[in-house]
This record gives structure tokens, C-alpha cells and sequence, in this order.
């Protein structure tokens, strides 16, 4: 197991440094953040900064349990035999964090706001000249999901680089060193990056067009498996449910609306119980219409080409030394079988499912294509590709359509989406060496 694991980080690794922004690529002379034609050293307006919180799972759970005295909610854990002291201890290290990168940009002038993913709003975001998450790559993906301003940056720092390394926020010694890396981002010392971001239409019926509104799944706090309805949910929100899961009658008159969340790494559309089959109709690039039985789709940019596409489609380096024995033995194919050969193999493959965040297209992904083959050729679509666009019917019953894993849309027959990139839906960021600058 352990070798698997080291040669998909290899891979993920070795395509990640490929596609390590060039300068000419990413600089861009977007109004507000823009290089100066006579000096290249590029200029960021950092007089407001929000401040992004991550959701500890001790706030979580105290979000769960309203009115709850701390002790009890201790007590409540224990009893549960969640580690605790393990939960409390992790909290008090991403609040300490965060506190120290407040404190960090008030040294330097700059007018500070923080808020969590309960309380971050358009109003906040409209205030700031730079959106500032502190987490991972979760919530850097949520700080960027709601921002639509293609020339307000959002530049993240991961709170916790000794447990992982968050690939969309500052390189680690700018979490070792927050004044040394807002030192640096005031003298210029990064390149502007931008990264293409998915836009979602939706078409269905206009009274149930008012019904498709967002999930945070990661405040959800109860199951999703019908019939049973949560006493949680408002009167609304069961009848919004019951709609959906009711057949609905065929119409003519169809009206459409732009999701108000950009999705920065994928979509993902399926049944909300993964056991059942998600059946949805695809069109690709506006070519025929395909009738597809499935595990769901996902549709990523060049950001999440690297995450969970790349996960979804990777070989394996045993599925491959697999492969080349039965090659070699079985149609006497001349091939080293060895097994640093066939790591050689699989790290070649897998990097050609990565793509520049940058990049115009999008790649999607039928998972798990139920597919039944024709001689000389097999029905249906390719399992996955890379292309500008994707439209998809939703033949469901009780689906969402994802943004970036963080919150869901109904999506049940009747519903079509569009998925595509603008230009002008892309999210503007920093890239910065990995080493220290001075």
C-alpha cells in the first residue's frame, strides 16, 4: 500500500512541477493588479484584507449542538469517544494561526475582517482589496467559489504545512514566516497567476428554478437518505425536495440562471446516495446527445486536474507492471517488466492527465460508465476527454450538482446544465518560489 501511495504522490508531484507557472503565462494587466509597462515588478492594493477562517471541527460540532455549554459538549464528545483533546488542541492551533496573520497585516496598516464560511458574504468580499482564506486547499476553495471580480486576488496560507501541504495556498515557509511573505507580496515578489474557473447554468422549470438554491455540506449536519426528513429543515426546503423528487410533467418553457458559485477545481453531478445509478443525457463540444448510466460526472479545470480527475483516471503503478507482464508473456511483446519500468510508465500516463490552471478547456470524467460493447466499436462516449464544454440532463431522482465538494444544487430530471469557462470568471492569485526570497 505504502508504495502506491509514494509512486501517486510521485506523479502528482512530477506533474505539478511540469506545470509550474511561467512568468510570461500568468502576469496579466488586469486593472487594480496589474505590471507597469516600464517596471515588471507587479503591484498589489492590500489596504483591506478579509480574513477567511477555516471551520475547526470543534466549531463544527459546538454548530451542531446549539445552546450547548462547552462542558457538555465535551462530555457529549467523550461519550462518543471522538478524541477530544485532539479536537480542542487542533482548534486552538487554527485560531492561533489565524490571529497571528491578523495581527501580521495590522503591522503593516492594513484594515482587517475575518470571517468564517457561516458568516462570509458578498457585502464582506465587495469591502476587501484582497481576500485572505487561512486553512487548505477547502477553504481556499471557498473563498474563491463566491468571488466574481476577476480582479480581486484571493491568496491563501496553510495553517497547518506540517500536516499537509495545501497546493493552492502560499509555498510552506510562507507559514513559518507570515511577515516575511507579506513583506514580500508588498515589494512584488510573486508573478500573477490566473486560474480558469467553471460557470454552471441551470434550465428547468421556472417554479423549480426558484427551489435550486445551495447546501453548504459542510454545515450539513444530517443524512440525506429519503424518505426521512430532518426536523432541521424548513417547510421550504421539504417542499423544494419533494418537487424534486416527484415526476415532473413535460414542459416547453424553460428558464435558465447562472449558479452564483464559480467552481475553481470541478463539478461534480450524481445521486446523493452513491449505491444508485446516476443517469444522465451528455452532450459534448454540441455533439450528439448520450444517454449514460453511471456513478456520476465530473467535469474539472486545469486546477482540478490535479485532484480528484486525476485520482478518478490514474494508473496504478502495479495495474501497469500488470499489464506489461501479460504483454509480455501472454503475446510475447519484448518489454522490461521490471517495476521501476513500469513506475516509469505510469508516472508518463498519469502526468497527461494534468493540464495548465490557466488553460481554456475542461476535462470531464464518467465515473464507473456502465457500458455494454458493440462490435467493432463500443456505444456511447469516451469515458473522459478534455474540451470546451459540457452539457448535461439529469434523468435523477434525489442528485446534486457540486461545487468543489463544498456546497450542492438539487438536480433531478428535468434539469439541465451548462458548464463552461469565460475569460472573465477567472480567479486572480499569486504564485510565489518556494524558497525564500531573501
Amino acid at each position: 500500500m505504502s508504495s502506491v501511495l509514494n509512486n501517486f504522490t510521485v506523479s502528482v508531484a512530477k506533474g505539478l512541477k511540469r506545470l509550474r507557472p511561467k512568468k510570461e503565462l500568468y502576469e496579466s494587466l488586469l486593472p487594480g493588479c496589474s505590471n507597469s509597462v516600464h517596471n515588471n515588478t507587479p503591484k498589489l492594493k492590500m489596504e483591506k484584507c478579509l480574513i477567511v477562517s477555516k471551520v475547526t471541527r470543534y466549531e463544527y460540532e459546538k454548530h451542531c449542538h446549539e445552546n450547548i455549554t462547552d462542558s457538555e459538549l465535551e462530555r457529549i464528545l467523550r461519550k462518543r469517544g471522538s478524541d477530544f483533546d485532539s479536537l480542542l488542541q487542533n482548534h486552538k492551533e487554527q485560531k492561533a494561526f489565524e490571529d497571528i496573520v491578523a495581527k501580521s497585516l495590522k503591522d503593516f496598516g492594513v484594515q482587517v475582517e475575518m470571517a468564517s464560511r457561516l458568516k462570509y458574504n458578498d457585502d464582506l468580499i465587495n469591502w476587501c482589496d484582497v481576500v485572505v482564506p487561512c486553512g487548505g486547499d477547502g477553504t481556499f476553495l471557498l473563498a474563491a467559489s463566491r468571488v466574481r471580480d476577476a480582479n480581486k486576488p484571493v491568496i491563501g496560507f496553510n495553517s497547518a504545512p506540517h500536516k499537509s501541504v495545501g497546493r493552492l495556498c502560499l509555498p510552506t515557509w510562507c507559514s513559518n514566516d507570515v511577515k516575511g511573505a507579506l513583506q514580500a507580496l508588498k515589494e512584488g515578489k510573486f508573478r500573477w497567476m490566473r486560474r480558469t474557473r467553471i460557470r454552471t447554468t441551470i434550465r428547468c422549470e421556472q417554479k423549480l428554478l426558484d427551489k435550486i438554491t445551495p447546501i453548504d455540506l459542510h454545515t450539513l449536519h444530517y443524512s440525506r437518505y429519503p424518505p426521512v426528513l430532518n426536523h432541521h429543515d424548513s417547510a421550504e426546503t421539504r417542499e423544494a425536495r419533494t418537487n424534486f423528487n416527484n415526476t415532473m410533467e413535460p414542459s416547453t418553457t424553460l428558464s435558465s440562471k447562472v449558479l452564483p458559485y464559480l467552481a475553481l477545481n470541478e463539478v461534480f453531478i450524481g445521486e446523493s446516495v452513491t449505491s444508485r445509478v446516476s443517469l444522465l443525457r451528455l452532450q459534448i463540444d454540441n455533439g450528439k446527445w448520450t444517454h449514460t448510466k453511471s456513478s456520476g460526472l465530473c467535469v474539472t479545470t486545469g486546477t482540478g486536474s490535479t485532484s480528484w480527475h486525476f485520482s478518478i483516471n490514474c494508473l496504478r503503478t502495479h495495474s501497469v507492471l500488470e499489464l506489461m507482464k501479460i504483454l509480455s508473456e501472454e503475446y510475447e511483446v519484448k518489454l522490461d517488466t521490471s517495476l521501476e519500468k513500469a513506475r516509469e510508465v505510469a508516472e508518463r500516463y498519469n502526468q497527461k492527465l494534468m493540464f495548465a490552471p490557466d488553460s481554456e478547456q475542461i476535462a470531464y470524467s464518467v465515473r464507473e460508465y456502465i457500458t455494454f460493447e458493440e462490435w467493432p466499436a463500443p456505444r456511447g462516449l469516451r469515458v473522459r476527454d478534455r474540451v470546451s464544454s459540457v452539457k448535461v440532463k439529469s434523468h435523477c431522482t434525489d442528485a446534486g450538482l457540486v461545487v468543489d465538494g463544498s456546497v450542492s444544487f438539487p438536480f433531478n430530471d428535468g434539469c439541465e446544465a451548462t458548464l463552461e469557462v469565460h475569460p472573465e470568471d477567472a480567479l486572480m492569485t499569486v504564485h510565489m518560489d518556494d524558497e525564500l526570497p531573501h
